[in-house]
């Protein structure tokens, strides 16, 4: 009977360390920061299960490029989705600047696979990932394989995993006070995608903060929930414009859901931003030219692409560091234009 080939897999396994750190061990991978005792694990670990490299698949891994993957967790709108696409723009400038390959993955929110199982078989040495949430079990099976990840999503401070994020709630708490000092009471908000994503409920709680700062009751009445989409926000817009009592103001947690509210408030003869203002968040190419120009929240998604791709780089050149997880908190402003002004009197 013929016996299984030893793999770099197995002596990963039995070294305690990442395949990666077993490539860069068995092809003497230059400029990698690998230390002797590491080294010397490794090889400890390929003698005592007879590994012998395929001098093929050795010149082969030496000729590859490392290739990272970024996994969307809502895969319908990865290529309209205006923040994904300006992402994915920073992280092609990194890519090419640290000579990477980048794959792109949707993936369902349904899925119930495993992280690692993509990993391995899309052959990655590390991801990015956009849209997941610190209770995703995944995410453990990836920090115990030693697979390099980067989140573009704030995670917490718990998981050892590097992130790049903005503070979702602090911004939308800036441009919902923004229309308070406008001297707006009535505002309403269509958050940008259910509360189950982390950004969208950061949203959310950045406009309940706002209005409690000012001592605006909350209302669930004043709230509608979009799904990414300008169709979403469109009616959900309408919905809002339907109340007996209209909102002075509403604050779409994406500049897509605003664009539909925008359409919306066109159909239904609601003049922006005279009768009611519209605020977004993102600050998408198209936001200065839609009539009126969209207030906005500014959102450097291609300098967190950049940066995601850059971190992950710098573990991918030094996998067994004991370098504490980074977490990156990027700037945020609000771009002042034309949706929004007082309410009517």
């Amino acid at each position: 009977m013929e016996h299984k080939r030893v793999s770099a897999a197995d002596v990963a396994q039995k070294a305690g360390v990442s395949r990666t750190t077993v490539s860069f061990v068995v092809n003497n991978t230059p400029g990698k920061n690998i230390s002797e005792d590491t080294r010397q694990r490794v090889l400890a670990a390929m003698q005592d299960l007879g590994y012998t490299p395929d001098e093929r698949a050795r010149r082969v891994a030496m000729a590859r490029r490392q290739t990272v993957g970024l996994y969307v967790r809502h895969s319908q709108y990865v290529y309209t989705d205006a923040f994904i696409v300006r992402t994915i723009e920073g992280m092609s400038q990194a890519v090419n600047r640290h000579r990477v390959q980048l794959i792109i993955q949707p993936i369902s929110q349904s899925y119930t696979g495993n992280y690692v199982d993509l990993v391995r078989q899309d052959n990655l040495d590390g991801i990015i990932l956009i849209n997941t949430q610190a209770s995703d079990a995944g995410l453990n099976d990836l920090i115990t394989e030693q697979i390099p990840v980067v989140s573009l999503d704030d995670l917490g401070d718990t998981l050892a995993i590097d992130q790049v994020f903005v503070d979702n709630r602090g911004a939308a708490c800036q441009i919902v006070e923004y229309l308070i000092g406008l001297g707006h009471r009535r505002i309403a908000m269509i958050t940008h995608a259910a509360p189950t994503f982390t950004a969208s409920s950061a949203r959310l709680a950045g406009y309940r903060d706002a209005l409690e700062a000012a001592n605006i009751p909350y209302s669930e009445d004043l709230v509608r929930y979009a799904d990414f989409s300008e169709q979403s926000g469109h009616d959900a817009m309408l919905d809002l414009l339907s109340l007996p009592k209209l909102p002075t103001a509403v604050f779409a947690g994406n500049d897509v859901v605003a664009y539909g509210a925008l359409l919306a408030s066109r159909e239904a003869e609601i003049s922006v931003p005279e009768e009611v203002s519209v605020v977004g968040f993102d600050d998408d190419y198209l936001s200065r030219y839609m009539s009126p120009a969209l207030t906005t929240v500014a959102l450097p998604a291609s300098g967190m692409g950049s940066t995601a791709v850059s971190l992950l780089v710098e573990r991918l050149s030094d996998p067994d560091s004991i370098r504490k997880p980074r977490r990156l908190v990027l700037p945020t402003h609000i771009s002042i234009r034309s949706s929004a002004t007082n309410p009517p009197t």
